[in-house]
């Protein structure tokens, strides 16, 4: 029994004894291979630093690039009404057939105009014979200056009607008054038609203008004759210049509208379709990424994160100025910056990291020293 109980005792002893050692020093602070690890600084956890790549970068000058969605729209388009009242007599044009400007578009009957031409010529020559008359009787003193005076208003008034009588007889062959396509026919042959009722409708395509709203944010760097591009949806893309921006804001929307003017010879490109603006603005220094560097920010905003000369993570904003595919230019960084490219969706303010250089040949930055 009491065997037992001295063995019990050295067993306690021998845990108590263990438990004690790492307040003297017994081992608690070496490592595997017996070296004392580096002291902590205050304020810095003892957990394992996570691991990240990054890349130094340069900024350099890259030329914005601004995209709004627009669509498509004639550079001109006017709808053809009738001036006078009248029967229609012919259609040389087909709807959707190309016509040059002043072509014949439709006619009607001339019958009644040409008579009351011919009716107001006559009395125009018989109204200048009067006056004649009355002008050389009033010299020799045969004719009072108020005779004389009548007969010359009478004449002006033949004359005010024969003008009259001639512009009804050309109203009634309507032309285009530009060239284009005839995009619409509102009447057929045998219809009587009464002043300002639709005859067609005609568009000019070429240019082809894309139409876009400019929000008013986005004001700075951009006016007439900018060069860009704009992008069909069937991802065609054309090359035109700017030619328009409204200096009054739209009152409902706060934006400003752009015209944008393409070549379209051919008239290969139609109008009403979706197309997006893409505008060329000044240069400004700029940071190449590759879009899976960015990050959201606490408070919302898109970033990148950097890391100081102490390895120490920094979170800062950016504006993308020019995307292409999978690439992105920045502002917002230093003129220098190293870059977390690898591991930044783990990482908060302040963290402190171990780095690793990102190889050669990605995102075409420097490396890591």
């Amino acid at each position: 029994m009491r065997r037992s109980y001295l063995t019990a005792g050295f067993l306690l002893l021998a845990v108590v004894a263990w438990m004690a050692s790492p307040y003297f020093g017994f081992g608690a602070q070496k490592g595997v291979s017996g070296a004392a690890p580096a002291a902590v600084r205050p304020g810095e956890s003892e957990k394992p630093r996570m691991r990240v790549r990054a890349r130094w970068s340069e900024a350099r000058p890259v030329a914005r690039q601004l995209v709004l969605y627009g669509h498509t729209e004639a550079d001109r388009r006017v709808q053809l009404e009738a001036e006078i009242e009248g029967r229609i007599l012919a259609l040389p044009v087909a709807k959707g057939d190309l016509v040059r400007a002043g072509e014949i578009i439709a006619r009607l009957d001339p019958r009644d105009r040409a008579a009351w031409v011919r009716e107001a010529e006559a009395l125009v020559l018989q109204r200048e014979r009067d006056y004649e008359a009355a002008r050389r009787l009033g010299a020799k003193g045969y004719r009072s200056e108020n005779r004389v005076a009548q007969a010359l208003a009478q004449l002006e008034e033949a004359r005010a009607r024969l003008e009259r009588a001639r512009f009804e007889l050309s109203r009634t062959e309507i032309r285009a008054p530009f060239a284009g396509i005839l995009e619409r026919r509102e009447v057929e042959i045998g219809d009587y038609v009464k002043v300002g009722e639709p005859i067609g409708t005609i568009v000019d395509l070429d240019p082809l203008v894309i139409v876009a709203d400019l929000p008013e944010a986005r004001l700075a760097g951009v006016r007439p004759g900018l060069t860009g591009r704009a992008r069909l949806r069937d991802g065609t893309e054309l090359e035109g210049r700017l030619r328009y921006m409204a200096r009054e804001a739209d009152a409902a929307t706060r934006s400003f509208r752009l015209e944008f003017a393409v070549p379209n010879p051919d008239l290969a490109f139609t109008a009403g379709s979706s197309a997006d603006l893409l505008l060329e603005l000044e240069p400004v220094p700029a940071h190449e990424i590759a879009t899976s560097t960015l990050t959201l920010g606490d408070d919302g905003r898109l970033g990148v994160f950097l890391l100081d000369d102490g390895d120490r993570v920094r979170f800062l904003a950016v504006t993308i100025v020019r995307s292409e595919r999978s690439r992105l230019w920045v502002t917002g960084l230093p003129e220098r910056a190293r870059i977390v490219t690898t591991g930044q969706g783990f990482l908060t303010e302040g963290q402190r990291v171990e780095v690793a250089a990102e190889p050669d040949g990605v995102d075409g930055s420097e490396p890591d020293a």
